[in-house]
């Protein structure tokens, strides 16, 4: 089961808010905020949209060497029934989670704020 653990990552600018493709990639990658941004500005900027736009975020993390992973289910029910702190999982994903992007390590969800309530939807793992 996945537990929250508050993750106060360094970034640029303590005013943003709306940064969770950045945190939640740098934690998992183990790289900078500031080199994700970076990279992910720069790639948007190529692709003509915002790093937190699926197509500039999630070409980058596969060209990391991120797999895709839709969340398995329960039999007859729908996508997004398991909540993140009923997921037995371990290692390290990138998870979206209702809008949301998240870090998992180790069995935590590494974070600003405690998202263990909402439903996976998707997960990219990253093996290093």
């Amino acid at each position: 089961m996945i537990k929250f653990k508050e993750n106060k990552i360094k970034t640029i600018n303590k005013k943003f808010k709306d940064d969770c493709v950045i945190r939640s990639i740098s934690i998992v990658l183990d790289e900078t905020y500031k080199s994700v941004f970076h990279d992910l500005m720069e790639l948007g900027s190529a692709f003509g949209g915002y790093p937190n736009c699926d197509f500039v975020w999630q070409p980058y993390i596969e060209s990391k060497g991120m797999v895709r992973h839709k969340m398995p289910r329960p039999k007859n029910k729908p996508r997004g029934t398991i909540k993140l702190e009923n997921w037995n999982f371990t290692g390290k994903a990138v998870v979206v989670n209702s809008g949301h992007l998240t870090a998992v390590v180790n069995g935590y969800c590494l974070d600003t704020w405690d998202c263990t309530y909402r439903p996976v939807n998707s997960y990219w793992t990253y093996d290093k």
